[in-house]
């Protein structure tokens, strides 16, 4: 079943994914719920851009081109991990790419979802940390319940 970029406008388990092991992991956990509670999955990944290194000399050039060309990539790797998490799951699914800050891009799209769902860690960081800087800044400042969900011990 192909990824639906327009899924109802019923409540939602919001779930970041970026290609980890833990946001994959954070990406089946919320099919299960959205699945249990009749929900629709709303997939987001972020396009983080530095500004700053925009501007030093060996850096592309950021033009509008370049910039819609990562959210596009952002959004295919996003449907990608969808589509493998997918079978078995009946649920109607969006997938989203946005350009921001992971944490307030996250935040803000829970904002009227029944859930927020992250991995414990992503691609950055220090890995002997119990949670991320972003799925931290989640469980502060959603206004909706947060799981973090940890991957399985290796």
């Amino acid at each position: 079943m192909a990824v639906n970029d327009s899924a109802s406008e019923q409540r939602a388990v919001v779930v970041g994914v970026d290609g980890s092991v833990g946001s994959r992991q954070a990406l089946h956990w919320a099919l299960e719920e959205a699945t249990l509670r009749k929900l629709r999955v709303r997939a987001v990944g972020v396009v983080q851009i530095h500004l700053v290194a925009l501007s030093v000399p060996g850096y592309p050039y950021a033009d509008e081109t370049y910039i819609n060309d990562l959210v596009e990539n952002v959004r295919e790797m996003v449907a990608s991990e969808v589509e493998k998490a997918r079978p078995g799951f009946e649920v109607p699914i969006s997938v989203e790419a946005v350009m921001g800050s992971p944490a307030e891009v996250l935040v803000e799209a829970s904002g009227d979802a029944a859930m927020l769902v992250v991995g414990s860690r992503g691609h950055g960081g220090f890995t002997g940390l119990l949670l991320g800087s972003v799925s931290q800044e989640c469980v502060s400042h959603a206004t909706v319940p947060v799981l973090v969900v940890r991957p399985p011990k290796k």
